[in-house]
């Protein structure tokens, strides 16, 4: 394993354990997931605690960019590094959990949106994927990446609807949420940004620093 991919993994677990000290110790943030049935009212189907859902997310993290370290956890046959499987691992892992809590926090609660939310955050990073394991075969062309972006930016679009409604009914959502949720929106640019300009290195430093960011706003101060 490159020191990389050593260093982010490290960085990531002690982050996860720092954040679950805070959690365990600090109230808890939790949400409610409910589903609307006709002719029946809302109903709450369980609850999240965002709070230790992000600290799921950091370990997830660690552990996709320790993965190369274990022998013959990669298949030697697929021609990829590495560096290359845990970059992949690490956004497939972590990228629609992380927009679940964005989205929680923005008052997204219908089970059915949520799921969305997830699925569609899950397409657009597999098409990045995609996109990064063919680079050599494509001849510099974008599309795959450029699909990705449509799909991915649509559960952004889901949590804008959420926040600008909730301002025009006269219930706006507390600054600290906002907060969140433009530096979770900053960091996925600057991670998409870095991508588009085949720089894997600034892409994996960037999303570490962006999600690290997001993570210590929701444990620390929500």
């Amino acid at each position: 394993m490159g020191a990389r991919s050593r260093t982010i993994s490290i960085l990531m677990a002690v982050q996860a354990v720092g954040a679950l000290l805070v959690v365990l110790l600090g109230e808890r943030t939790v949400r409610a997931v409910t589903v609307t049935l006709d002719g029946l009212p809302t109903r709450t189907l369980s609850h999240v605690d965002l709070g230790v859902a992000t600290v799921v997310v950091l370990a997830l993290s660690a552990a996709a960019w320790a993965l190369p370290a274990r022998s013959g956890a990669l298949p030697s046959a697929s021609g990829a590094s590495p560096a290359w499987w845990a970059g992949a691992l690490d956004p497939l892992l972590t990228t629609p959990i992380t927009l679940f809590v964005i989205a929680q926090l923005n008052g997204v609660r219908d089970v059915g949106a949520l799921v969305g939310v997830y699925a569609l955050a899950s397409a657009g990073v597999l098409f990045a994927v995609v996109q990064q394991r063919d680079e050599r075969s494509t001849d510099g062309s974008h599309v795959a990446l450029g699909l990705g972006s449509a799909v991915g930016i649509v559960p952004w679009g889901i949590v804008a609807f959420h926040q600008v409604g909730a301002g025009v009914v006269g219930h706006p959502f507390p600054g600290i949420v906002v907060v969140v949720t433009l530096t979770a929106l900053a960091a996925a640019v600057a991670e998409f940004v870095a991508t588009w300009r085949r720089q894997p290195v600034a892409a994996s430093v960037l999303r570490a620093v962006g999600f690290s960011l997001v993570a210590w706003l929701v444990v620390a101060t929500l």
